[in-house]
């Protein structure tokens, strides 16, 4: 465990590789089955320093006033987003759920990202509707002749202009 504030440590644990931060008031750890990246050091420092300067005074009263409960983290309001929006903010994880197709309607489309696009379509044809980024990229890596770099920001500006939607949590469950 790291002793410092702000001093980020790595261990593994039957295989699985844990990334522990020490913060003021906390330690995050990320559990993982691959091993970790520099941009997961960076984005786990980025996570704990937002989150205890958001929650700051909920940290110091957690075990007092709010008596352990920690449904408080989970609460949204004008001035605070919960930790959930904090987590897929700061990790992108709202880019592992499924996506479906949008409008490409007055967007303009270069060459490149149509392919990519059409690959989009026929693993959405293949999957109900549903595509996943992480099989965009490989199937794109695998067809087109591109850079890996220039297919992630691809997709990523699909993403961005809409016309890769992610499919919110709640609709997945009630399917």
């Amino acid at each position: 465990m790291p002793l410092e504030e702000g001093s980020i440590e790595q261990a593994t644990l039957e295989g699985k590789y844990l990334i522990t931060r020490a913060g003021k008031m906390i330690w995050t750890t990320i559990i993982t089955n691959q091993k970790p990246i520099i941009i997961a050091r960076e984005t786990l420092n980025s996570f704990c320093f937002r989150f205890e300067k958001l929650y700051k005074q909920e940290l110091k009263n957690l075990y007092t006033e709010f008596n352990g409960d920690i449904s408080i983290f989970q609460r949204t309001s004008l001035y605070k987003v919960s930790v959930d929006m904090i987590v897929n903010d700061e990790f992108y994880l709202q880019h592992t759920l499924p996506y479906k197709l949008g409008s490409t309607k007055g967007k303009d489309i270069s060459s490149k990202t149509k392919k990519i696009l059409q690959l989009a379509k026929d693993i959405a044809h293949k999957n109900k509707g549903l595509i996943l980024l992480g099989t965009l990229f490989t199937e794109a890596s695998h067809i087109l002749n591109f850079d890996n770099v220039e297919i992630a920001v691809l997709i990523y500006n699909l993403v961005e202009n809409e016309i890769l939607m992610p499919i919110p949590l709640e609709d997945i469950k009630k399917k």
